[in-house]
């Protein structure tokens, strides 16, 4: 039995969906849906859709996230994320989801870990690959005697709750103004993140310009944590966002940044960083690279043709 639901799921269904990315994620090595989608399971977002697959008992076959429009770019349309239970692929439950979302307004849909069924489901819907999302490691990552240095006239410090909010989600947007997820942050979204268990603004570092009142933020590194099962059997840091202001870029300050998150995790004891960045980000490849960085896995986006 499918079910389509708006803004909020039931205490049940949340339930049950949250154990399937569970055995999705355990039989796959990687997790199905994004962060947005995790969180609008757990708490809900006005506008969106959530399409289940009732089984025998109750029990959650297959479940398709349908985000809302960016603001920004309302032609981009609606993004899909689907996951199937492991014993219930093969009989085509992913095509009819993928279908039922189309009808429900998506016209993109990603493909976690480029899994090769959403390959087939794509194909028969006549979908287009559109984007690429690199999950990327490192592992035993260490300083050298040549870490890099903040440029003249900027300090690093770590996050303020409360204080730098309005500040940080202006510069979030500057730097990532024509990236079409990062970019549309607003305040709600950082305090729903600052309310998750993983939060820690000692690992989450800004980095200022000029003096006393006239300081400026012109950079960041916001680092998270995994516990031990959902990338590896250990626990797994991340470099979950990095950025700096236009007004800020080519004077070194990424590494920087990126050497202050790397070696703050490192000394909490993670032997491996993770982040995810877009495929045709090369500057930002290449910075990661640099740093020992290699491509673990790929998400793919698909998009309706024309």
């Amino acid at each position: 039995m499918r079910e389509q639901t708006l803004g909020q799921l039931t205490g049940p269904d949340r339930e049950r969906v949250t154990a399937l990315v569970a055995a999705a994620a355990s039989a796959d090595g990687h997790v199905p849906l994004s962060e947005e989608a995790r969180l609008s399971v757990a708490h809900g977002r006005a506008g969106t859709v959530h399409l289940i697959e009732h089984g025998a008992a109750g029990a959650v076959l297959g479940y398709a996230y349908i985000g809302n429009a960016d603001p920004a770019d309302p032609d981009a349309g609606r993004s899909c994320e689907l996951v199937i239970a492991p014993e219930a692929r093969g009989a085509g439950l992913g095509t009819l989801l993928a279908r039922d979302a189309l009808k429900a307004g998506a016209t993109r849909f990603w493909a976690h870990g480029a899994h090769p069924g959403a390959r087939r489901v794509a194909a028969k819907l006549g979908l287009v690959e559109s984007r690429e999302l690199r999950l990327m490691e490192v592992t035993g990552w260490t300083p050298t005697a040549l870490s890099p240095k903040p440029p003249a006239g900027i300090s690093i410090r770590a996050f303020r709750p409360g204080e730098d909010d309005e500040a940080w989600v202006k510069l979030n947007g500057e730097a990532f103004a024509s990236h079409p997820e990062q970019g549309q942050w607003t305040l709600a979204d950082l305090a729903e993140r600052e309310a998750e268990s993983w939060f820690d603004p000692a690992g989450f570092f800004l980095a200022e310009r000029g003096a006393d009142a006239d300081r400026e933020l012109v950079g960041f590194h916001w680092t998270k944590t995994h516990p031990a099962g959902s990338y590896a059997e250990e626990e797994v840091g991340e470099v979950y966002v990095l950025g700096v202001s236009p007004s800020a870029q080519g004077t070194g300050l990424g590494r920087v940044l990126l050497h202050q998150g790397l070696d703050y995790l490192t000394k909490r004891g993670f032997r491996t960083v993770i982040l995810y960045v877009d495929g045709d980000n090369t500057g930002a490849v290449r910075l990661y690279e640099r740093a020992g960085f290699h491509t673990r896995s790929v998400d793919l986006e698909y998009r309706v043709r024309g």
